[in-house]
């Protein structure tokens, strides 16, 4: 299938999950933090990825528990093998993406309007500053990480994904748009924190599940680093929580 014909299937996907019951979308949100686990442990050589929904779950009810429980295992992982190199790499794996998605469940706790909101306009600034960048790009913003993304394309997929954010968050014009630059920045973060590991290790995608598209961890790097953002701007300016 072509690169658009598998975005436009993700895209209904994720939609239905975001239409659906609580406890369906947290399952889903579950399971996504153990296939990236899965995904980046295997690039990496650590597979941790079975703790990775516990350390969700940990997060998302007893948060002050959560760096206790991340550091122990990291500790037994690291003796076992007495490796500095494996103690640090489980903690990395304990610490994303499963702490990151947390926050994606507390945003869709505030409402199917306000994630649907979230997700569109990260999905239009990845659209979008591929397409200018396709384009019209022309100048690399890190090229050692990312060669073929340019200032070009960052620009246009945040003006477009940021239009976005300003029509539609309940906020004012203002905290909308204070809300979209930092959240589709944060996204575009977690895009080149991923592409990093990956150019160091040597690989394209984490997998290929989903063609051109690359494996979970390559399609959903935005989601992860830019929910608790989102959902610390929602917190502060909009919702109780």
């Amino acid at each position: 299938m072509s690169r658009e014909t598998y975005g436009i299937l993700i895209g209904i996907f994720v939609i239905l999950i975001i239409f659906s019951p609580f406890p369906v979308f947290f399952s889903a949100v579950i399971f996504l933090s153990y296939v990236i686990s899965k995904e980046v442990g295997k690039s990496i050589g650590v597979d941790i990825s079975l703790f990775s929904p516990l350390v969700l779950l940990s997060q998302y009810f007893t948060p002050q528990l959560t760096p206790i429980f991340i550091g122990t295992i990291s500790l037994v992982y690291g003796y076992e093998s007495w490796s500095l190199e494996k103690f640090f790499k489980t903690l990395f794996l304990l610490f994303y993406p499963a702490v990151f998605l947390s926050y994606l469940i507390h945003i869709r706790e505030h409402g199917i309007y306000i994630t649907l909101v979230f997700i569109f306009g990260l999905w239009i600034n990845d659209i979008f500053a591929y397409y200018i960048g396709k384009r019209f790009g022309k100048t690399p913003l890190f090229p050692k990480i990312s060669p073929k993304k340019t200032v070009e394309g960052f620009f246009g997929g945040i003006v477009l994904g940021s239009i976005f954010y300003l029509l539609f968050l309940p906020l004012s014009l203002w905290k909308s748009f204070l809300v979209a630059t930092f959240t589709l920045t944060s996204g575009v973060v977690g895009d080149y924190f991923k592409s990093f590991i990956k150019r160091h290790i040597g690989i394209k995608d984490f997998s290929n599940t989903f063609g051109e598209h690359g494996g979970f961890t390559d399609r959903f790097d935005a989601v992860v680093f830019a929910s608790p953002l989102f959902y610390f701007f929602i917190c502060a300016w909009k919702f109780s929580c």
